[in-house]
């Protein structure tokens, strides 16, 4: 059975290492992105099941690395 992969976009470092402990207890496969261009980097390397997505990021934001997402994939977004 294979794990579902999520990507965990935050550049709170506390906060999402705290996320990724919890989605691991419940088995999931996670990454973390601290920038909106590193999560587009990860997202096209890791081919992510779900995305967490922090609004409020350096360089570029939530909204603009959603948009880039939804340019080639359709995979879901929960924007935190």
């Amino acid at each position: 059975m294979s794990k579902n992969n999520i990507l965990i976009v935050d550049d709170d470092e506390n906060i999402a290492e705290l996320i990724s402990l919890y989605l691991n207890k419940e088995c999931y496969e996670t990454e973390i992105a601290a920038s909106g261009t590193e999560a587009l980097q990860l997202f096209e390397e890791y081919s992510p099941d779900l995305v967490l997505l922090d609004v409020m990021l350096p360089g570029l934001n939530g909204f603009e690395v959603c948009q880039m997402i939804r340019e080639f994939s359709d995979v879901p977004i929960i924007m935190l």
